[in-house]
């Protein structure tokens, strides 16, 4: 991405296998299929770290599909198999980690685009405001479902973005340095079963559901991974004021 200062960022897009991930002060109790003071449990710890913890290491042996250019897109799983520790499993064969960004539990799988900025808050047009960063990303997603014919809306008292009081797209940021990292997961058409509370609570939130772009149109077709990512770095570019020039590997 081309900034004001000449900077290029990166806006990274794909989608995951079947996972679940808690957030830095995710509450384990919301994965509800674990029994107090089991091994798994623990492992998934807001403390546990190290071997023989469940917490997710940065992945560095991924494929760059472009050398050169302002947008690197990923379409290989970002989880390594290659991890030093080994994940707790879900009872519907979903991998469990503990990772760095904020947020509670939430579900990444296919059906969902998954985009992660990793942008230089320093560097103008952006502002040292993780705050104001979020709500960025909040509007990327409202514009990007506009183009689909569905109101997306924020919540005053949960982020993310809701429709029909139900959530459709989960936010969740980290920085270090004012460098960002994670960033939203759009559920296009994903197996809802995933989401079910009888395995999580879906963000730590109990009393509201969860929605997809497949399940709120009632006419239309619904849009493919490729058409939606398309749409993303189009509203991305709007929003943030930043160009961006796609990689040769979108597909």
């Amino acid at each position: 991405m081309n900034t004001s200062e000449g900077n290029l960022d990166r806006l990274l897009l794909f989608q995951h296998e079947h996972v679940y991930t808690l957030g830095r002060g995710a509450d384990e109790n919301n994965l509800v299929f674990l029994e107090d003071g089991c091994k798994e449990k623990s492992r998934l710890s807001r403390t546990a770290r190290g071997e023989g913890s469940a917490r997710l290491c940065s992945n560095k042996d991924v494929t760059v599909l472009r050398k050169s250019g302002q947008l690197l897109l990923f379409d290989n799983n970002p989880i390594s198999k290659k991890q030093a520790n080994e994940p707790v499993m879900a009872p519907n064969g979903a991998t469990i980690f503990r990772i760095e960004r904020g947020g509670d539990v939430t579900y990444h799988g296919p059906g969902i685009l998954v985009c992660y900025p990793l942008l230089d808050l320093r560097r103008k047009p952006y502002k040292q405001d993780l705050h104001w960063y979020l709500r960025q990303i909040e509007e990327v997603v409202i514009q990007v479902l506009a183009l689909h014919g569905i109101q997306g809306v924020r919540d005053e008292e949960d982020t993310g973005v809701w429709v029909n009081g139900k959530k459709i797209a989960a936010v969740g940021v980290s920085s270090s340095r004012w460098i960002t990292t994670h960033g939203f997961a759009l559920n296009i058409f994903p197996d809802l079963s995933f989401f079910d509370t009888s395995v999580i609570i879906p963000c730590g939130i109990r009393d509201k559901g969860v929605t997809s772009i497949e399940k709120e149109l009632t006419i239309s077709k619904t849009p493919s991974i490729y058409r939606v990512a398309l749409d993303t770095v189009a509203c991305f570019q709007q929003v943030f004021g930043v160009a961006v020039e796609i990689g040769d590997n979108l597909h």
